[in-house]
């Protein structure tokens, strides 16, 4: 069996030399700021050939006068030092390196020869490189990032971010704490001189705070070794991959931004899904499915109930799950005994259940949370805003009108629910609060369908 590379130093760090602090604007000036501010100040080495001082930390001339258990550089020089600085890092015994530094194969024959060279000199002396072209790593467990992160975003959770563009990857975390979903672990990973998707699969397939992955790729480094990896990642937890790259000016794109050999989109579309990974055809999709991906078991079967306060919402929904493989039955018969003579007659009992905005809409949904013959519950939740903020004064705000969701959800642990809440975005906050952090709201009925659908598509653990 191939042997896994150990990773862990650079999410876990006793110590970081940053090659090429700066008292200039960019990188080198404002990640030593933001990785004080995060509390590793401390453990921090700067290193500039000049000397001196920045931001009140000494900067060393060289790697070599560095202190202390320092195992993770972060390099961010011009391109042609960086195979001197891997000879420095090597001889002064620190085996992992970041290399944040552009203008290797992404930028024609010249970098690519230049970055056979660094990775040369990094091998001599066994040091395990991410990049270069990249931004790094973050780990939100001991607030570590090789990148300027937002502190909102630095709250701890169960997704895991691999992408192959480092701004990508710090915009997705930019953009996931709005969502309010938190990252447990984001790596990118530039260029791939050394470290690659494969390896960072195998590593978060065995990370305990990593509930599911998220992927942005645009090509592999290797298709088998990615197929056998996304294997054995998958039978562990979900992975959910945005591919680029998919048309032709797409894969010229992609050569030129990461290096990557981007190939057939049909021939990943396959090994896809030969693997058990789900594939996200859009950047919202992405995030809509992560997060019910991680928050959400696998369905046990195939048959979907839907509750909504809109009928033609519900049709949406229908249309969208049944072409994604679902089934959309007719109302388990439980469900109907259980609603007859509590509804009114204008409710047509069946399957979407259109309750309207309701004081049965609580009644409902747990009528088809309790059926044995539904897999997995979507709610549909909408109202009118005016409506909504004429009455919330009276108490009635979101969580009145389609009750304590959260609480419902306690009571199902084992069956998927989510809610789509369309419209203003107060109403929408409203339904997540009102939803808990257990259960994903999303804010379209056809995403809301297809990341069901996926949850019955997940590869269960072997």
């Amino acid at each position: 069996m191939e042997e896994r590379p150990d990773l862990r130093p650079f999410f876990e760090p006793r110590g970081i030399v940053l090659v090429g602090a700066t008292r200039t604007p960019g990188f080198g000036y404002g990640i030593p700021l933001s990785m004080r501010r995060h509390g590793w100040g401390d453990r921090l080495f700067l290193v500039n050939p000049r000397g001196g001082e920045l931001h009140g930390m000494r900067v060393y001339r060289k790697v070599a006068e560095v202190p202390g258990p320092a195992d993770l550089a972060v390099v961010i020089v011009p391109a042609k030092q960086v195979p001197a600085v891997m000879e420095e890092l090597g001889q002064r015994g620190i085996r992992h390196a970041i290399v944040e530094s552009a203008g290797f194969a992404e930028a024609g024959e010249e970098g690519r020869l230049l970055q056979d060279e660094a990775l040369r000199a990094a091998r001599r002396h066994g040091v395990r490189v991410i990049g270069p072209n990249c931004v790094g790593v973050v780990n939100t467990a001991n607030r570590l990032a090789t990148v300027e992160v937002l502190e909102e975003a630095m709250t701890p959770g169960g997704i895991s971010l691999v992408a192959q563009s480092g701004v990508f990857g710090n915009i997705l975390l930019d953009t996931l704490y709005e969502r309010e979903l938190h990252v447990a672990k984001a790596v990118t990973l530039g260029n791939r001189m050394d470290v690659d998707e494969c390896d960072v699969l195998d590593f978060l397939a065995a990370d305990e705070r990593t509930r599911a992955i998220a992927m942005y790729l645009e090509g592999a480094a290797d298709g088998r070794r990615l197929l056998e990896a996304l294997r054995r990642t998958t039978a562990r937890k979900p992975v959910l991959v945005l591919k680029s790259g998919r048309t032709g000016p797409g894969r010229a794109a992609t050569a030129s931004h990461t290096a990557s050999l981007s190939g057939e989109d049909r021939l990943y579309d396959a090994a896809l899904r030969q693997s058990g990974a789900l594939r996200a055809e859009t950047l919202e999709e992405l995030i809509d499915a992560v997060r019910v991906l991680s928050a959400l078991p696998p369905a046990r079967g195939r048959c979907l109930g839907i509750v909504t306060s809109s009928g033609s919402l519900g049709v949406l929904a229908t249309d969208m799950a049944v072409r994604e493989g679902l089934e959309v039955p007719p109302l388990p018969g439980e469900v109907n005994e259980a609603l007859r003579g509590e509804v009114p007659t204008w409710i047509n009992l069946r399957n979407p259940l259109d309750v309207g905005p309701s004081s049965y809409f609580t009644p409902a949904l747990r009528a088809m949370l309790e059926s044995q013959a539904v897999d997995m519950v979507l709610a549909i939740t909408v109202i009118p805003y005016a409506v909504l903020r004429e009455w919330e004064p009276l108490g009635m705000d979101a969580k009145a009108w389609f009750g304590d969701i959260a609480s419902l959800r306690e009571e199902f642990p084992y069956k998927p629910l989510a809610v789509c809440a369309v419209g203003n975005s107060a109403f929408v906050s409203g339904m997540r609060e009102a939803a808990g952090p257990g259960v994903p709201v999303l804010t379209s009925p056809e995403t809301a369908a297809r990341a069901m659908a996926m949850l019955y598509g997940l590869r269960r653990p072997s």
